[in-house]
């Protein structure tokens, strides 16, 4: 079990959601995660069984993928590469903290805490200070102005869509924490934390996280209460200041860019989403390959059976940022079917088990993190029809990390408990083995 005094590391990443210009920050926080995991797992050769479902669907993805990215003629060199991993092969980066976070090498509650700790103190102070500049228009560092959009808060992240889907998940995070809470200094407080993540998120004018945030708004307020009541209460209570706020700074404004067809970025999107419907058709099945959609220059160099399966060949790689704008669309391009089913029944499965921990459990720190998972998981769906978060590396190491962890929390949970049922029955648990009790 790692030393209580090193549990920080194992929420390190959480600190640098707001920072992916200076990178090496969130890679050295994952590479050092890896290690140590690395480490426990061959001292312990253990994870949590609550985790094995979703780990053995994670490889068979990790293993597709690779596959998928070798039969469309793509070069190991390329694969190696910096640029794919950064860019369009960023999907292994994203996921790996579930296979870290499965191994038990530490309390679950106790590091959870931290990297909540460590989500409700960055986000509200890079609030505050994108505050102060969106409104006194000072020398700006995280407060950039854009012809379209309009003046936005992106923190030091290179785009604002990556800082205004992190900035749904901390704020679900706060809603959360802000409704469990019992302790009426604390409720305050996380109102407070709510109240500042919410407005660093409505400054990033980042329309999808508008969406994304107020759907899962919904499921949360519902899994809390129970009650149509103080569910329609509830979302009152939301809406009438979020909706003065708005109107008020002139966001409304961004919002109903939505309905603007005709805008470039609207006439952007619907050219990217018809290219990546046209190239889904020839081969829906297993998609173009892995890594393929930046790309394409020449239909012609599509091989297989049209409508069945065809793989893009051209042995001229781009690794960019560049994306379909939608996850789903990207990975029906790029995987087929087959990789996008597999992908979603990844999702579906840590959602039912969130579910089920929230419905068992009578742990209330517990229950907060069970909630902000779900809360989380939603949001991420939402999200995925505007641009390709599921690849996305800021928005999804704050998922994987929350989910992940979780999931290890209630395995702990059910083992403290089967261990106390079995004690007092003269029996003692070693390792996930029930062993007679000799003494």
């Amino acid at each position: 079990m790692l030393n209580k005094k090193f549990y920080f590391i194992l929420a390190l990443p959480a600190l640098f959601l707001l920072v992916n210009k200076f990178p090496y920050l969130q890679i050295t926080s994952i590479i050092l995660l890896i290690i140590l995991g690395i480490i426990y797992f061959f001292i312990n050769r253990n994870i949590s069984t609550y985790h094995y479902e979703i780990i053995t669907i994670l490889i068979i993805i990790f293993i597709y993928l690779i596959f998928s990215y070798f039969f469309s003629g793509q070069s190991l060199s390329n694969f190696l590469s910096y640029s794919f991993l950064r860019y369009d092969g960023n999907f292994f980066f994203c996921y790996i903290l579930f296979f870290v976070y499965s191994i038990p090498f530490f309390k679950y509650q106790e590091v959870l805490s931290i990297y909540f700790k460590f989500i409700f103190t960055i986000f509200t102070l890079f609030s505050i200070y994108g505050i102060i500049e969106y409104f006194l228009n000072i020398q700006p560092l995280m407060v950039l102005k854009d012809p379209y959009a309009g003046t936005y808060f992106r923190a030091l992240n290179f785009a604002h869509n990556a800082t205004g889907s992190v900035y749904v998940m901390a704020s679900i995070f706060a809603l959360v924490f802000f409704l469990k809470e019992k302790n009426i200094k604390q409720k305050l407080m996380y109102c407070f934390i709510l109240l500042f993540c919410a407005i660093g998120l409505f400054l990033t004018k980042n329309r999808g996280g508008y969406i994304g945030f107020f759907v899962a708004v919904v499921f949360v307020l519902w899994f809390n209460y129970r009650s149509i009541k103080k569910f329609f209460i509830s979302i009152i209570f939301i809406l009438v200041p979020s909706l003065a706020f708005v109107f008020l700074t002139g966001i409304y404004k961004r919002i109903l860019q939505i309905f603007d067809f005709k805008a470039a970025t609207a006439v952007t999107r619907l050219d990217l989403w018809r290219k990546a419907w046209f190239l889904f058709s020839q081969s829906p099945l297993l998609g173009i390959g892995f890594g393929r959609y930046n790309d394409i220059s020449n239909y012609d160099r599509l091989r297989g059976i049209a409508g069945f399966f065809n793989f893009y060949l051209d042995s001229i790689f781009i690794n960019s940022a560049a994306h379909s704008h939608n996850s789903y669309l990207q990975f029906l391009t790029e995987t087929g079917l087959l990789g996008l089913s597999l992908l979603i029944l990844f999702w579906i499965f840590c959602l039912i088990i969130l579910i089920r921990a929230y419905n068992n459990s009578t742990n209330s720190f517990a229950k907060k993190a069970y909630l902000s998972g779900v809360g989380g998981i939603i949001a991420l769906f939402v999200l995925s029809f505007t641009e390709n978060y599921f690849s996305a590396t800021t928005v999804m190491i704050c998922v994987s990390m929350v989910v992940s962890m979780s999931i290890g929390l209630y395995w702990q949970e059910n083992s403290k408990i089967i261990y106390s049922l079995n004690y007092n029955k003269g029996l003692v648990i070693n390792k996930n083995t029930i062993t007679n009790n000799k003494s």
